[in-house]
């Protein structure tokens, strides 16, 4: 008989389904295990304790979705802008399982008991996000003489809450909704009128 592997990402999809019935307390070994329908071997192996699960979990959500919006960081301020809060919410859509995680938090997923190796992943990842949020956020002011809390607001949180009201009622997030933050979006960051 052929011995089953179980890969990482597979182990990791069922910790990330458990989140579904509430909180980040809801993934633990035994419930993976479960969820999984594997071995403890096969959990164990990989994540030697529930901190190295819950940074695992934390890590490759924040990263891919990351992976997703750099590349629009590179077009005209206000489109990048735009473009960030339209692809933050069609990507929620297209991954709902991984928009809780980042709507949990990553306070729900007890970064102090993570091993350094995976807070100096998260933190590399962390700054690498700052930067070019940062450079953004300066282009930003530069165009419209929006201030940086107003910026971060319309940019990084409206997105966020947009999903939040959809996702965490565990319904559909509308087809519509990507356009209607982006129209907001570009809406608030109109450029300043030349004098």
């Amino acid at each position: 008989m052929p011995r089953t592997v179980h890969d990482t990402s597979a182990i990791l999809d069922a910790a990330v389904r458990l989140l579904e019935t509430g909180s980040a307390d809801a993934i633990t070994i035994a419930g993976v295990i479960r969820e999984a329908a594997v071995s403890s071997g096969s959990v164990y192996h990989r994540f030697p304790n529930r901190a190295a699960l819950l940074a695992a979990v934390w890590n490759r959500t924040v990263q891919r979705f990351h992976a997703e919006l750099y590349p629009l960081f590179d077009e005209e301020p206000v489109a990048a802008a735009a473009a960030l809060g339209r692809r933050t919410v069609s990507w929620c859509r297209a991954h709902p399982a991984d928009a809780r995680v980042l709507l949990a938090g990553l306070g729900s997923f007890e970064p102090a008991a993570w091993s350094p190796e995976n807070r100096s992943l998260r933190e590399a990842d962390q700054a690498r996000w700052d930067q070019h949020v940062r450079r953004l956020v300066t282009d930003l002011k530069a165009v419209t003489g929006s201030a940086t809390a107003e910026i971060l607001l319309v940019v990084l949180d409206l997105p966020y809450a947009a999903v939040r009201r959809y996702t965490g009622a565990g319904r559909a997030i509308p087809a519509t909704l990507d356009g209607i933050v982006e129209q907001i979006i570009r809406t608030q960051l109109a450029p300043a009128p030349q004098e």
